[in-house]
């Protein structure tokens, strides 16, 4: 909904010229802190229930639990309907070797994940979403400078409009890794999408 307020030329000139233009902003503006606030919590919240990315990569820490969820992630249980014995045998060498394969696969998705929540510790987007977020909509922060009080300056972060993009691809990622290694299945992304992209073009036509 928020895209096209920011990058479509036809749908700033027709819905936010003239008289609509105090309320094309206002209405960008708390659809773009809601994004920015949204992203600071699902990767950062440190609550027991805050299903973060944080939160969930640090349970990832406890070394039982990732051997359980290693195990999940290869062992398939398979019906067993060879009568032959050497075939029976062949069978279940060929399931070791695609388990073993699996936890190799599992550890490749763990490391990915782990490099991914590391980068966003580090971040220099993360942390002015972080601050936004603290100083702004889920607070706000008020200083007394020159014999006023004034509010917390957005302007001073330095975000841009388009600075939400490659945040949201990269925990698009972590969460499709986070499928992976909890659930042992995907996310259809792709799907998503579509679905939100239509929805936004028949708002916005």
């Amino acid at each position: 909904m928020l895209e096209p307020m920011l990058l479509d030329k036809e749908v700033a000139r027709t819905r936010g010229d003239g008289a609509r233009l105090r309320g094309f902003k206002t209405l960008r503006l708390s659809l773009y802190l809601s994004c920015v606030q949204d992203i600071a919590k699902l990767t950062f919240d440190r609550s027991d229930h805050a299903p973060s990315i944080h939160k969930i990569v640090a349970t990832l820490t406890d070394a039982a639990l990732l051997g359980e969820l290693r195990d999940r992630y290869a062992i398939w249980t398979m019906p067993d309907k060879a009568e032959d014995d050497e075939v029976r045998e062949a069978l279940k060498r060929m399931e070791l070797r695609e388990q073993a394969q699996r936890r190799e696969q599992f550890d490749c998705h763990v490391k990915a994940l782990l490099a991914i929540e590391s980068a966003f510790k580090t971040s220099a987007e993360m942390q002015k979403f972080l601050t936004v977020r603290d100083k702004i909509t889920a607070h706000s922060e008020i200083r007394f400078v020159a014999d006023k009080y004034q509010l917390f300056d957005l302007g001073a972060v330095g975000l841009k409009w388009n600075s939400l993009g490659h945040s949201i691809a990269e925990m698009q990622r972590a969460v499709e890794l986070i499928g992976f290694v909890v659930r042992n299945a995907g996310f259809a992304w792709d799907m998503l999408d579509d679905q939100l992209s239509k929805a936004s073009k028949e708002f916005w036509a």
